[in-house]
């Protein structure tokens, strides 16, 4: 959540510009105003109330936002008695993932962040549901038999690798809502149904890549064939 500084006016927040880090929003640069439009508002708390429409620019990689501060008391920016009403672009805390994870899951995983930041939220549903798909794609689970991600699923818990408590999330919060996305007529799904997705997608995530080796030798004894081995094939087909 984007937070003002009352005494500065600068405002701190998570920068989509630096991927997802905290960053602070400056409203000068050179000791110049970027820009803003104020106008005085009717408030039921603070008399002779101000209103500032403001741009600002990120200290880091140079992003601009807009920010929207209420100031009590009049004067000129950044006053006192400032209260923060809106600020965009705001990134979300980005969840942390393991190193194991092959780029293009987290490439993918990211965008679906990005999705849900702008409040793209069927499309971070959908990419979420996506992400699942890949990941149990690359350790084995993509058979003629587990045809699809239903069963997919059921044999990775089957083997040990996610919990009973897991499957039921990745059914339900991940896999369910995804496929409401991507086969249900369009209807409006809650900002808060993906981000529990996105949480529980992550938690997979580790299942998977946190200990890998251990994870690899569980996918081995169950005649899975992991995208390391896949690799290793393919080096020894070719030599």
């Amino acid at each position: 959540m984007a937070d003002l500084n009352e005494k500065e006016g600068s405002i701190v927040s998570y920068c989509p510009g630096c991927r997802g880090g905290r960053s602070t929003f400056e409203w000068k640069v050179d000791g110049r105003e970027i820009g803003a439009h104020e106008r005085r508002e009717e408030d039921h708390y603070w008399s002779d109330c101000v209103v500032s429409y403001r741009l600002f620019k990120c200290a880091g990689c140079g992003i601009g936002a807009f920010g929207v501060v209420k100031m009590g008391g009049g004067g000129n920016y950044p006053g006192s008695y400032n209260r923060l009403i809106r600020f965009f672009p705001e990134a979300k805390q980005r969840l942390p993932v393991p190193h194991s994870v092959p780029q293009g899951i987290v490439t993918e995983f990211r965008e679906a962040e990005t999705c849900l930041e702008n409040m793209c939220i069927r499309a971070a549903a959908g990419l979420i549901r996506s992400v699942l798909d890949k990941t149990l794609r690359a350790n084995g689970y993509k058979t003629k038999q587990e045809s699809n991600l239903y069963k997919q699923i059921e044999a990775a818990a089957e083997d040990g690798v996610i919990t009973q408590a897991r499957k039921r999330r990745a059914h339900d919060e991940i896999r369910v809502l995804g496929n409401d996305v991507l086969h249900d007529d369009w209807h409006e799904i809650s900002e808060e149904d993906v981000e529990a997705a996105r949480h529980y997608c992550q938690r997979i995530l580790e299942d998977f890549y946190d200990d890998r080796e251990s994870v690899l030798a569980l996918l081995r004894e169950a005649g899975r064939v992991p995208e390391e081995d896949r690799q290793v094939e393919t080096e020894e087909s070719e030599s």
